[in-house]
């Protein structure tokens, strides 16, 4: 990968929370977890264009189908109750037979005891399973996350990301935990209770079965509705999560510029919308759940009056009319109690077709099955006629670049902004694929590499240099985890980090926190020209990063540049002039176009776009 932390935003609350050194010595001192989530991990990992739930689902059908046994064993012990107390009333109080009595009380007890062996085994099988289901989903997703280029990220709000790994998975967690199970049980006792009512009494069963077409047209009805209402739901959340997410990361703008109310109004009114489309879910519950619970009462009445008739008349026993009311009331709670998981399921539909959407996103940087794989980088860089625009058929950021950069040449990309110079060092370390052209490396297409083979041998030091949650010394090491404490403490003092890290409390094992807000960005700058360096890449990308540096640091920052940049490509974007002048080879873009090229002195002596930016530089400083 490449070493250096991408751009992007901070840690938030999770990120106040890191681990100190303390409380990581308590840890490793636990005992081992003990379970194995038996999970295909590579499986998992792998990429799948046409992801869907039915696929996803596939390596674990057995496990479904074991628990699905389960829930049919229990279905039956359930419908066998009715008719032993029938059985009971029947035959043991109406002909005074006390061992008829008992023997049916029995049998009863006993199958209530097997039921609730069963009902545990059913919640303990099928939850493990569920977490399985849910561990793999989430190592998918965040696979898939990995996988995405450059070009996702810039057009979706983080938020929105952050919705799909979190609040709609959720809403499968508690669906698979305990939504599931309790359908399944409950579509199965809905059809064994209507065939046992027909057992018992065909007549009455047709009868009370008046209600059913109300029923079904009811739940049709809701279905559709509340369809639509969760679905808009789902995708006002994920804009709330948005919103929050912007707010927490610009908060220290929103204060200096006095803009809280602002920001608030705007929370309130993304949130005003969620919740306009969650009561608007909830109306339509509060109508069908009462409108389905009336009908089973009318039900009851019904099957109570035409039954006590058959009673009188001598055409039905008293144990089969309590077995059959028994029997209807088991017919409508199971609709009821689904009425109930039809909420979670909707949620969990709406929010798997946002998943859905996330997977089918195209990888746009693909990694070829049969990549070149490097043993050695010369770091020889050539772009041919590279054209790049970032939307297709949009104004192109590249149009016909072509350049070539000698290997161990430091080069510094200088243009105004919007240039294309942040473009040319995306399309290097292959962020991006351009449109027409080639960028080659050593002689050959970057597209006919390995990719993490590729990147490997590249070191990236971002603008603002992003730090992840863990201590110092991982992240320098972020790109070669393998390295000793002495290598990465040869590589902070090559760079000048390790005088400030040994004054931090707990020098290389100092947590970051935050995305490193803790430390000022001339320090969060030299870790990660540390992390560069400890890499050792054949081909080093920089981002200058000066502008909010006060001089000492700035001075420091620079000569750090320098020592990492020996001996090895360095394409720097140069913001600043003087960094440029220090160069081998300056590269003037202008408009997505190489205008110039030549060392500093060069470039002055032709009197064009650079001498004139130099000019300009010269009587502003």
């Amino acid at each position: 990968g490449l070493g250096g932390g991408g751009g992007g935003g901070g840690g938030g609350f999770g990120a106040m929370l890191a681990p100190t050194p303390e409380l990581m010595e308590k840890v490793s001192e636990l005992p081992p977890a003990n379970y194995e989530p038996k999970v295909d991990i590579n499986r998992a990992e792998s990429y799948d264009p046409h992801f869907s739930p039915k696929r996803f689902l596939r390596p674990f059908l057995l496990p479904l189908i074991g628990g699905l046994s389960l829930v049919l064993v229990d279905t039956l012990l359930t419908l066998a109750g009715p008719l032993f107390v029938r059985n009971g009333v029947d035959n043991g109080i109406l002909n005074h037979s006390m061992s008829a009595l008992f023997i049916a009380s029995s049998i009863f007890l006993g199958t209530t005891f097997l039921d609730w062996v069963d009902t545990w085994g059913e919640l303990a099988f099928t939850g493990k399973t569920a977490e399985r289901v849910l561990f793999t989903l989430r190592i998918r997703i965040f696979s898939q996350l990995q996988r995405l280029g450059l070009n996702f990220y810039e057009k979706e709000m983080a938020g929105r990301i952050m919705t799909r790994m979190t609040t709609d998975v959720d809403a499968q967690s508690q669906l698979l935990q305990s939504g599931l199970v309790n359908a399944l049980v409950n579509i199965f006792t809905f059809i064994g209770v209507g065939i046992v009512l027909f057992v018992v009494d065909p007549h009455l069963a047709t009868v009370s079965f008046a209600v059913v077409p109300p029923l079904f047209f009811a739940t049709w009805w809701f279905r559709n509705r509340s369809r639509k209402q969760y679905a808009l739901a789902r995708e006002r959340i994920a804009l709330v999560n948005a919103n929050l997410q912007e707010g927490i990361s610009g908060i220290r703008v929103s204060q200096a510029f006095n803009q809280e109310k602002r920001h608030t109004s705007a929370f309130k009114e993304v949130s005003s919308d969620y919740l306009e489309a969650r009561v608007g879910a909830q109306r339509l519950v509060a109508i069908y759940f009462p409108f389905v619970h009336l009908l089973s009462d009318v039900a009851i009445a019904i099957v109570l009056g035409f039954g006590s008739h058959l009673v009188v008349d001598k055409n039905m026993a008293v144990g089969s009319l309590i077995a059959f009311l028994l029997l209807v009331n088991q017919f409508f709670s199971p609709i009821q109690q689904l009425s109930q998981t039809f909420d979670q399921w909707q949620q969990a539909r709406a929010s798997m077709a946002k998943i859905e959407e996330l997977m089918s996103e195209t990888v746009t940087v693909e990694n070829p099955s049969d990549g070149m794989i490097f043993d050695n980088m010369h770091g020889e860089i050539s772009f041919e006629d590279v054209h790049f625009s970032y939307v297709h058929n949009r104004e192109l950021a590249l149009s016909g670049a072509t350049f070539n950069v000698a290997s161990g040449e430091t080069v510094a990309l200088v243009g105004e902004t919007g240039a294309g110079k942040s473009t040319v060092v995306k399309l290097i370390a292959r962020f991006y694929d351009p449109n027409e052209g080639v960028v080659s490396v050593d002689g050959d297409d970057i597209k006919r590499f390995d990719l993490p083979s590729f990147r490997q041998h590249l070191g990236y030091v971002p603008q603002e240099a992003f730090l992840f949650t863990t201590s110092v010394k991982e992240n320098i090491a972020y790109g070669n985890p393998d390295a000793s404490p002495a290598e990465i403490e040869e590589a902070a003092t090559a760079v000048g980090a390790h005088e400030f890290i040994s004054r931090l409390r707990h020098g290389y094992m100092q947590p970051i926190v935050a995305g490193g807000r803790s430390l000022s960005a001339g320090q969060r700058q030299l870790i990660a020209l540390a992390r560069a360096k400890l890499m050792d890449p054949s081909i080093l990308l920089l981002d200058e990063a000066t502008a909010n540096l006060d001089l000492s640091t700035e001075a420091k920052v620079q000569r750090a540049m320098e020592i990492v940049s020996k001996e090895r490509t360095t394409i720097l974007i140069a913001h600043r002039l003087q960094s440029a002048k220090l160069a081998d080879r300056i590269i003037v873009l202008d408009q997505g176009k190489v205008v110039e090229t030549g060392t500093h002195d060069a470039l002055l002596v032709k009197g064009g776009y650079y001498a004139k930016m130099w000019n300009a530089y010269a009587v502003a400083k």
